[in-house]
């Protein structure tokens, strides 16, 4: 496997956040409404994706919130690929560009339905900061 930074206007990179968008309104059912697929006013600075045998499996995103704090985005394995560390993987390649970068904080959005992602934040040292119905923000010191 590999893991290579990208543009967010690739043609990979755009169909990796539309199966993840996919799989999130699915997933999400009757709270559907209250999702956002991607928008180009996200303002997505870095992305990487993992290969697998030249095909991309999954993905990646970071943007800058301020001048010591970033934040995960869109966080994809495609479902044959998951429970391989690939998510592990593609997390430290993001965590090393951010503190590249002066980044000493990292943040990231996510339901707390959404049980095998929480617990794979946890894992990389993600904490609970705030919590709305089910809507969660997340922070790690990095």
């Amino acid at each position: 496997m590999n893991i290579l930074p990208a543009k967010v206007s690739e043609q990979s990179v755009l169909r990796l956040f539309s199966e993840h968008d996919d799989f999130m309104l699915d997933f999400l059912g009757e709270d559907k409404a209250y999702y956002t697929r991607y928008d180009v006013s996200e303002n997505i600075e870095n992305v990487w994706i993992a290969y697998e045998q030249d095909q991309p499996i999954g993905c990646i995103a970071y943007r800058k919130k301020n001048p010591d704090s970033g934040e995960v985005k869109r966080l994809f394995i495609r479902k044959d690929h998951r429970g391989k560390g690939i998510s592990k993987q593609l997390f430290n390649v993001l965590k090393d560009h951010a503190r590249a970068q002066g980044c000493r904080k990292l943040y990231l959005d996510t339901r707390i339905t959404l049980e095998p992602a929480v617990s794979l934040y946890k894992s990389l040292g993600f904490e609970i900061t705030f919590r709305q119905g089910l809507y969660i923000q997340m922070e790690s010191i990095i």
